[in-house]
């Protein structure tokens, strides 16, 4: 079986971008409510309010995609991965990495800004970001899903351990791993940048980055 999995080099490729696009969003949805009573105050009927209306565009996005024929999978995968970064960096409390920066490098730390987020459009500035890498890595299931129906070894499918059996067990994967991020940065915050967001956004980042360069190896296989 693990023979018949490997023998397509996308197939492979397409399980990791699930589990990538299952992690991320995981991160994102678990973390929401916490970070947004955190640093706005908002209650938890508004944060689901929120989690709920981004999850009604799922179905949209996978409409639009089963129609659209002028991009290849292979683009979209490579321009969600790109559009998702730009969207984490958007997010980066910049106003918190300031001082912890600041007192780092003078040996302060006369104010806590720890539970401020960007003044003002602190808010907006994260339902902004929060959209944009969600709705990106949406788009980055959906596609990847696609792909993977087309690339799956027929052989491979006579087996239990099919491609769906694949997608559940990496799905599920990919969710554990995100709460166990989501769990570790609250916990280890205050060693990196004395900021649940930053630290998520960090780490994150750092996934994308592995994911675009697997995307950019396997690219021409990605068909």
């Amino acid at each position: 079986v693990r023979r018949l999995a490997t023998s397509n080099i996308a197939f492979p490729t397409t399980l990791s971008l699930l589990f990538l696009a299952r992690a991320v969003n995981e991160v994102l949805l678990s973390s929401c409510a916490s970070i947004m009573y955190r640093y706005f105050w908002s209650s938890g009927a508004k944060s689901g309010l929120f989690m709920g209306v981004m999850t009604c565009c799922i179905l949209p996005i996978n409409l639009s995609f089963s129609s659209e024929k002028n991009f290849t999978e292979r683009s979209i995968i490579k321009n969600a991965l790109v559009v998702a970064r730009f969207g984490l960096i958007f997010m980066v409390n910049y106003e918190a990495l300031f001082y912890t920066m600041k007192n780092a490098i003078f040996r302060s730390a006369n104010q806590d800004h720890s539970m401020s987020y960007d003044g003002f459009l602190g808010a907006v500035q994260y339902i902004l970001s929060f959209a944009i890498v969600f709705l990106s890595m949406v788009s980055l299931e959906s596609v990847t899903l696609s792909l993977m129906s087309k690339v799956s070894p027929i052989p491979l499918r006579k087996y239990s351990l099919d491609s769906s059996f694949a997608v559940i067990f990496v799905s599920s994967l990919g969710r554990i791993a995100g709460d166990v991020l989501v769990w570790g940065s609250d916990l280890s915050s205050w060693v990196f940048f004395n900021n649940i967001v930053n630290t998520l956004c960090c780490c994150l980042i750092l996934c994308l980055l592995v994911g675009s360069y697997v995307v950019k190896k396997h690219y021409f296989f990605l068909i």
